[in-house]
């Protein structure tokens, strides 16, 4: 099948053709597709769902998305094809690895890596568009949707920085390898105060969740602790005081293979 760029617009995905029109093209500098747009946007490589049915041919080469995103203001998830796959976290011009045989213990990946990720979730945030709130507590899930939705906000990005408790990881482990199999993951709960890093992503609509997180869970976010212990998919946390921040975003690129069934 062909690799096909997709345009969401966060009312739904508008097909648009194969690579090299409609203004998307690869980058002279790495091999990514980046569009040709002043508008702030998610570039994600695979989807979720298909992820999660054991699709793992829409890769993208770590270092091939150095040039565009290493050392910027970004924020990001994702995944990597290791037996022990393991959770991704962009942030800050970095990008971090959590290993499921070692309680999520974080390590720095090189952006010279050739190491392919099966999923890719990531974006350069811009300061002016940012909106920030202090003294964050509780439920960050619950605190990000309910303060999304009350700003009327579809699509966007998320940074958390603060101290939390009661934190619950997801680390992927074994990926499906085909629709039979089912995602094996290391759970784990950090019940102790740490302090944390946080960044992901928000989107409204289910058609968009199911490309960027699962469906009914608008929020997706991975995390780190400052001493890099551990980290992960943050499937819950309780922010005893943390500072969010959240960029609104217009659109996501999505580059992918279009499965028969689509």
């Amino acid at each position: 099948m062909n690799r096909k760029v997709c345009l969401g617009l966060t009312i739904g995905l508008l097909l648009l053709s194969v690579l090299g029109v409609f203004g998307c093209k690869p980058s002279a500098e790495a091999k990514v597709y980046l569009p040709q747009t002043d508008k702030q946007y998610i570039l994600i490589y695979n989807c979720v769902d298909e992820l999660l049915t054991g699709d793992l041919s829409d890769t993208v080469i770590l270092s091939d998305l150095a040039a565009p995103y290493a050392g910027k203001d970004i924020i990001g998830l994702g995944t990597t094809s290791r037996t022990h796959a393991g959770e991704l976290l962009f942030i800050d011009g970095k990008c971090y690895w959590s290993d499921p045989d070692n309680e999520g213990k974080i390590t720095e990946l090189d952006w010279k890596s050739s190491e392919p990720l099966p999923l890719c979730a990531v974006t350069q945030v811009i300061s002016q568009d940012a909106r920030t709130f202090t003294g964050v507590t509780g439920d960050i899930h619950e605190w990000l949707i309910s303060k999304l939705t009350e700003m009327s906000i579809p699509l966007a990005a998320i940074q958390i920085e603060g101290e939390f408790t009661d934190v619950d990881l997801s680390i992927a482990d074994r990926l499906p390898q085909n629709p039979q199999e089912t995602l094996q993951a290391t759970l784990l709960t950090v019940s102790e105060k740490a302090d944390w890093q946080m960044g992901g992503f928000y989107a409204l609509s289910s058609d968009d969740q199911a490309i960027i997180s699962v469906p009914e869970s608008p929020v997706h976010i991975h995390g780190r602790t400052a001493d890099n212990g551990h980290g992960g998919h943050i499937k819950h946390a309780d922010s005893v005081s943390s500072t969010v921040t959240i960029y609104p975003i217009k659109q996501f690129i999505l580059v992918n293979r279009v499965p028969a069934s689509r």
